[in-house]
C-alpha cells in the first residue's frame, strides 16, 4: 500500500519510519549542500590564487587558460566524495546502455531532439524574468566574458565556455548531489539537485533557467540510468551560446542573430515533429515507457525537502544563492 497520502499519527509503528525518512532526507540534503559549496569555495581560492600568480598584463589567453584549470577543479570535491563516501562508484556516475535501462535507440534519439526543444522553451521564463527586472530599473545583463580576435584565445573561450563547464558541473549535480539524494526518492532528488544547481549560478535569471533544465537532465539522469545524456545536452546548450558569441565577436552582431533564429526554429520544429511522429508511429503508450516510476514514500515531496531551510547546508546554498543574485542586480542597476 502507498501511504504517501495518508500520513501515521505518533503512537502509529509507522511513525517512525516518517521520522527516519525526514532525518535521513534532511541529511541527504545538507550532504548535497556541502558538497555543492565545497566545490564552489575550492574553485574561488583557485581562480583568486592564479589571479594573483599572473604577472600584470597578462593576455587574455593566458587568463582564459588559468579559468580553464581553476573550472576543472570544480569536480575535485564531487570526485572525492564518490571515491570515499563508501558506495559504488555506478551509483553515482552511470554509463549504461540505453537497453540496460529498458530504452532503443529510437527512444533515445526522441528524448535527445525533444531534450534540445524543452532547453530552448526554458529561455521564455527567463526572458520574462530578465523584463521584469528592468521594469524596477535593472538591466537584467550579465557581463560577458571577454574576447578578441586572437585564434588561441578564441579556442579557449569554447573550451572554457562548452566543454569544460557541462563536463564537471554534470559530474557534480547530476553525479555526486542526485546520487547522495535518490535513497529518498527520485523525484526528490531530480528537484533538490536542480535547486542547488540555480543556486549555484548565482543570479536570479540564471537560476530560473539551471533550475528548469536541472529538472530536464535529472529526468534524462534517472530514466536513461546514465549521466551521459546530461552531458551531451549540456554541451549542445552551451555550444549554440558559443558559438553565437564567437560569430558576433568576427561577424558581427547581425550574423549571429540569423544564427540564433535559425537555430531556436530548426530546434522547435525538430522537437514538435518528433513528439508528432512518436505518436504517430508508436502511438500514445509508447509515452508510458520514458515515465519514472512513482516514489514510494511514507514522507510527502515537500516534507523531505524541508532540509532546504533546516540544515546548515541548505541554509548557507540560500544565503549564498541570494546573496550574489543581489549583488548580480546591484551590478546591472
Amino acid at each position: 500500500m502507498d501511504y504517501r497520502y495518508q500520513m501515521p499519527v505518533q503512537n502509529d509503528p509507522r511513525w517512525m519510519l516518517v521520522w527516519q525518512e525526514r532525518r535521513g532526507a534532511g541529511r541527504a540534503v545538507n550532504t548535497a549542500s556541502w558538497l555543492t559549496l565545497g566545490s564552489i569555495s575550492v574553485t574561488a581560492v583557485v581562480q583568486v590564487l592564479l589571479a594573483f600568480s599572473l604577472p600584470a598584463g597578462a593576455s587574455m589567453s593566458l587568463q582564459y587558460l588559468g579559468d580553464c584549470v581553476g573550472y576543472l577543479l570544480l569536480a575535485l570535491v564531487p570526485i572525492l566524495y564518490v571515491c570515499f563516501c563508501g558506495r559504488p562508484t555506478e551509483e553515482f556516475l552511470p554509463f549504461r546502455r540505453p537497453a540496460q535501462a529498458g530504452l532503443s535507440g529510437r527512444d533515445m534519439l526522441f528524448l535527445y531532439v525533444f531534450g534540445m526543444g524543452l532547453m530552448l522553451a526554458c529561455n521564455l521564463p527567463v526572458s520574462l524574468v530578465e523584463a521584469l527586472e528592468q521594469v524596477f530599473g535593472f538591466s537584467g545583463e550579465i557581463p560577458n566574458m571577454p574576447l578578441d580576435h586572437t585564434a588561441f584565445t578564441q579556442v579557449l573561450y569554447f573550451l572554457y565556455g562548452t566543454l569544460i563547464p557541462p563536463l564537471v558541473e554534470e559530474v557534480l549535480f547530476r553525479g555526486a548531489v542526485l546520487g547522495c539524494l535518490r535513497r529518498w526518492g527520485n523525484w526528490f532528488a531530480i528537484v533538490v539537485s536542480a535547486l542547488l544547481f540555480g543556486l549555484y549560478h548565482g543570479n536570479v535569471a540564471q537560476f530560473v533557467f539551471a533550475v528548469l533544465i536541472g529538472i530536464l537532465f535529472g529526468y534524462l539522469r534517472v530514466r536513461t540510468e546514465s549521466i551521459l545524456p546530461c552531458i551531451v545536452l549540456h554541451m549542445f546548450n552551451n555550444g549554440m551560446a558559443s558559438v553565437g558569441a564567437l560569430l558576433q565577436e568576427n561577424m558581427g552582431q547581425t550574423v549571429q542573430q540569423q544564427f540564433t533564429i535559425a537555430y531556436f526554429v530548426i530546434c522547435f520544429v525538430a522537437a514538435v515533429a518528433a513528439v508528432v511522429v512518436r505518436l504517430a508511429v508508436e502511438g500514445k503508450g509508447s509515452m508510458k515507457k520514458l515515465r519514472i516510476p512513482a516514489d514510494r514514500m511514507l514522507t510527502s515531496q515537500w516534507q523531505r525537502m524541508r532540509g532546504m531551510v533546516t540544515t546548515a547546508g541548505g541554509l548557507l546554498m540560500l544565503l549564498y544563492g541570494v546573496g550574489s543574485s543581489i549583488y548580480v542586480l546591484m551590478q546591472s542597476r
